[in-house]
């Protein structure tokens, strides 16, 4: 009994002890479903202290401090409540400035923080008295990310006062053995990963230095500046080193095996002489690196058999990546040997054949990447598919063959990760019923996939089935990119949305999607998804949806080009908060724009060319955040009012207002942006002089051809003139055309980057050609001032346009001789100076202009050539050699070919209906001759009585 009393005393006692427990873990966190209210505070603190951190506190306008345990980049522990991870990636000065200096106080609070990251922050310092050693107080703290900064070696003695640091991130600052400083960090006991990679003047001195923090484990040394033929001895007290990165060093490495307990190892190829020769085994550092189990090689040329020998040597290798190896050979069977790979990267290195089915006998591979090869076959016959352990798969950039269906996958239980694009062909997979739209197949897959990606290379016009509908089980994915596979009958998957809420980006560009783009009624809203592109299906049809953003509030990427979308752009569209590109060209959009469009906040391109848009542009359309602007080829109208603010700070680099029906004069504020770079105002009714300065520093592109301009040149080189800087960024898949050699090309991506050029042809530009455009304009590739009426001298100084590929300075009233220095331009593909009033002799035909005949010079009576020119013309119309409204997309409402047909026929069908009738109808018949013979006789005697008559034809009829 006694006994019983104790172990039931015994028992109440643990039970009181864990209530108690209970209830001091619910009163420290009470009114708080996430972190503490003083650590709440804190966080508060740091959105004040930083830029970029607007999300904290507000969700869609609501506020939600009782969960800041969920704002991003705050991780908390779930027993106690209490931040324990802080990741502040990009984060930026509050008032916008460049140099930007860290208050560290700021994370006091956070007694229990165990991880900081700071990356991107292009940090330069500290405050005075507020640098790191602030954070010594937090014992918990192990783990420090700085990289991507602006630290130099000040930073290093606050950092030695962190003992408990273990993970030390530095990566790409401004750290320097010349300074002194590196030394503190010997003062780090615990430390044992640091990574010191892209601080490149640390040179070979670093490797003594570093030698004496015995702690290390991880060692990363890349672009440091390590220069010639480097001993690892000098390392060789780092006893506890598993890990090196030596990538990025004009290197030669000797005794890597001094490093007996490394087990990762990532080295460039040119750092291994071996490499260079036919056989490794002699050289004998591979073998005696027995423990090495990660091995990532790059950037080099390796003899074919380096795979073969890596199989042979290393059969303890869990982690092979050789990225950008040229190794120009087939996958060898000795690779096979690696029977405990995990991880298998051979991305861009040159492989092709098939792949070997001694593969299959990597049963534990997690991952598989390929990517960039020249690697075929049939995926669905490859040994990929008895691997079940796969979470990853990427074999993109090769010549394989995928079925759409990925049904020889269903079994991977593991796969998360499917890489298909730029592939030779996706097909359609016959072994699994194709089920109608949204129902589910028979057999769902075991996998549920993060990320799917399946692109063919070529678009062949054939269908290869209906959406993949094991998707319609899919619950994990975030990215979904599919193109150029058209499937037969497939509307919008709005269902992918419902079912995936966590998916980030939805990409189906080119896969024949049809039917209206509506919401449906009962869809519940996405708060993931940041990437919407469904360009290019051509068969989606129907109004932009209204409420589209309010079901995709997070929506930042919009691309809808290239479909059928009519009717007005919805003025509920503004209300996308987070929209940074909307592409909606090349459609049946009407109406006119809604001046709320232009003011979303964090636009930055905008596209609406090719629809049918009209009216005028608002005031003050371009805000000072968009930089690209695309309404080409439209039905606009009115004058570009007034912008009503000084432009100078504003972000623009592509204005694009071709092909419409603007009116009035070019404005003068348009000069005062200071980015733009792409100009394109062509083909518009614009009138008066150019009363600005064009060419700004960065602009490499002018084209105000076919309007109604005039006044002098020389007004819009008023200020230094250069092609300028290439554009930081201009989205990749943009695309401007332009009037090159005679010909209307389309520039996108490394062309457009390159591309320099001036267009202000068939206008009505008077007086002579600016002297400045040959002094200054030296980059420039293209330049078109033909049809004006511009005079004088052609001058000599166009011979510094040593870039140039085409010239055209033809009908004008320019005189003198042609300056014959222009044989100096060795680039020049195309040139004209053809109906002017030129003379003296043509230019010697020598180099370049050697290809140039007749057709470049005709027009001019007074020119001299050494070979016959042909006779001065009627001079020819108004409009340019070549019409930009007369590619079938231009703003005529006639098609004058189909005119031409349609008259044809109608007369043929006049006449022949006029014939029958005679035919018929003998009568009337009698009548129309009699008409017609009337008709001839009053005719003549008209003739007879009333022009004179030549002295022949009187003699001749008088001898008659």
């Amino acid at each position: 009994m006694v006994v019983s009393q104790k172990t039931a005393y015994f028992c109440w006692l643990i039970g009181f002890i864990r209530v108690m427990v209970v209830f001091v873990m619910i009163t420290e966190r009470k009114g708080c479903d996430g972190c503490l209210d003083n650590e709440r505070a804190g966080l508060l603190h740091i959105k004040a202290s930083f830029g970029n951190l607007d999300s904290w506190g507000t969700k869609a306008g609501r506020a939600i401090e009782d969960e800041c345990c969920n704002w991003v980049g705050v991780s908390c522990n779930p027993a106690t409540g209490r931040i324990t991870d802080l990741d502040l990636d990009d984060i930026t000065s509050p008032d916008g400035h460049d140099e930007f200096y860290l208050n560290a106080s700021v994370f006091l609070p956070f007694k229990e923080l165990r991880s900081l990251s700071l990356e991107y922050g292009y940090l330069t310092g500290c405050m005075e008295n507020e640098g790191f050693e602030k954070l010594s107080t937090l014992a918990h703290l192990v783990r420090l990310d700085l990289n991507h900064n602006r630290f130099n070696n000040d930073i290093l003695s606050p950092l030695s006062t962190l003992v408990s640091l273990k993970h030390l991130e530095l990566y790409e600052n401004e750290l320097s053995t010349n300074v002194a400083g590196l030394e503190e960090l010997l003062k780090l006991p615990n430390l044992e990963h640091l990574n010191l990679g892209r601080n490149k003047r640390l040179g070979n001195s670093i490797l003594s230095l570093l030698s004496s923090i015995s702690s290390l484990k991880s060692l990363t040394l890349s672009a440091v500046g390590l220069n010639g033929t480097i001993s690892i001895y000098g390392l060789g007290a780092l006893i506890n080193l598993e890990a090196i990165d030596l990538t990025g060093n004009d290197i030669v490495l000797k005794d890597l095996d001094a490093f007996t307990n490394l087990r990762t190892l990532t080295i460039d190829a040119s750092s291994l002489t071996e490499l260079q020769g036919s056989d490794l085994h002699s050289q004998g550092w591979l073998v005696k690196l027995e423990k090495l189990e990660n091995l990532t090689i790059s950037d080099s040329i390796a003899q074919g058999n380096f795979l073969e020998t890596i199989g042979t040597m290393m059969t303890n290798l869990k982690s092979l990546i050789i990225d950008g190896l040229s190794l120009n050979s087939t996958l060898p069977q000795g690779l096979c040997n690696l029977k405990d790979m995990e991880v298998l990267d051979l991305s861009s290195s040159n492989l092709r054949g098939e792949l070997p089915w001694c593969l299959s006998n990597f049963t534990s591979l997690r991952v598989f990447d390929i990517s960039g090869n020249r690697v075929s076959g049939d995926i669905a016959q490859s040994p990929l598919t008895t691997l079940f352990s796969l979470e990853k798969i990427d074999v993109s950039g090769n010549d394989f063959r995928i079925p759409l269906s990925l049904s020889p996958f269903f079994n991977h239980s593991h796969l998360q990760f499917f890489g298909g694009y730029d592939i030779q062909e996706i097909y359609g997979d016959h072994h699994i019923k194709q089920q109608q739209h949204g129902a589910p197949p028979l057999l769902p897959p075991l996998f549920q996939l993060e990320v799917l990606g399946l692109s063919s290379r070529y678009d062949d016009g054939e269908y290869v089935g209906s959406f993949p509908n094991f998707l319609y089980h899919q619950r994990n994915l975030e990215h979904v990119f599919i193109s150029n596979t058209r499937m037969k009958g497939v509307g919008f998957p709005w269902w992918l949305l419902d079912n995936n809420t966590n998916l980030v980006e939805l990409s189906l560009v080119n896969c024949s999607l049809s039917g209206p783009f509506e919401l449906p009624i009962n869809l519940h809203p996405h708060g993931r998804l940041q990437v919407l592109d469904i360009s290019s299906n051509n068969y989606i049809h129907g109004p932009i949806p209204p409420h589209l953003c309010a079901f995709l509030p997070m929506l930042g990427l919009l691309y809808i080009s290239d479909n059928q979308l009519s009717d007005i752009i919805p003025e509920e569209l503004s209300n996308c908060s987070f929209l940074e590109v909307l592409d909606a060209s090349n459609n049946r959009l009407s109406g006119e724009i809604p001046g709320r469009v232009f003011d979303m906040p964090e636009l930055s391109l905008l596209d609406l060319s090719r629809n049918n848009i009209t009216g005028s542009l608002p005031l003050g359309f371009i805000s000072p955040w968009i930089s690209e602007v695309y309404l080409s080829r439209n039905r606009l109208r009115g004058t570009l009012s007034s912008h009503g603010a000084e432009p100078g700070n504003y972000m623009l680099e592509v204005l694009d207002l071709s092909h419409n029906n603007f009116e009035g004069a070019i404005p003068k504020w348009i000069a005062g942006f200071r980015q733009l770079t792409y100009l394109l105002l062509n083909n518009n009714r614009f009138t008066g002089e150019v009363m600005m300065a064009f060419c700004l520093e960065q602009l490499r592109l002018i084209d105000v051809s076919h309007n109604h301009l005039s006044g002098h040149l020389a007004s819009a080189f008023t200020s230094k003139t250069s092609c300028g800087d290439r554009m930081n960024y201009i989205s990749p898949s943009r695309s401007l055309e332009f009037v090159s050699k005679t010909h209307l090309y389309t520039y996108n991506g490394v062309p457009l980057d390159l591309m320099c050029g001036m267009d202000f042809s068939s206008n009505s530009f008077a007086g002579e050609i600016p002297l400045q455009i040959g002094s200054d304009l030296i980059e420039i590739k293209v330049l078109n001032l033909s049809y004006n009426k511009l005079t004088g001298s052609i001058p000599s100084t166009l011979s510094n346009l040593q870039q140039i590929e085409s010239l055209d300075l033809s009908n004008n009233n320019l005189s003198g001789v042609i300056p014959p220095q222009l044989t100096e331009l060795s680039y020049l593909a195309s040139f004209s100076v053809a109906y002017n009033n030129l003379s003296g002799n043509c230019p010697k035909q020598t180099a370049q202009f050697i290809t140039f005949d007749e057709s470049s010079y005709r027009g001019n009576p007074f020119l001299c050539c050494t070979f016959p020119i042909r006779p001065e013309e009627q001079l020819p119309g108004r409009r340019g050699s070549y019409d930009k409204d007369d590619d079938g997309d231009g703003g005529g409402f006639v098609d004058m070919e189909t005119f031409y047909i349609t008259s044809g026929v109608t007369y043929v069908m006049i006449l022949l209906i006029i014939a029958s009738v005679l035919y018929i109808n003998p009568n009337w018949r009698r009548v129309w001759f009699y008409y017609v013979g009337v008709t001839i006789t009053s005719c003549h005697h008209f003739t007879a009585n009333n022009l004179p008559v030549s002295t022949e034809y009187k003699m001749w009829k008088f001898r008659a």
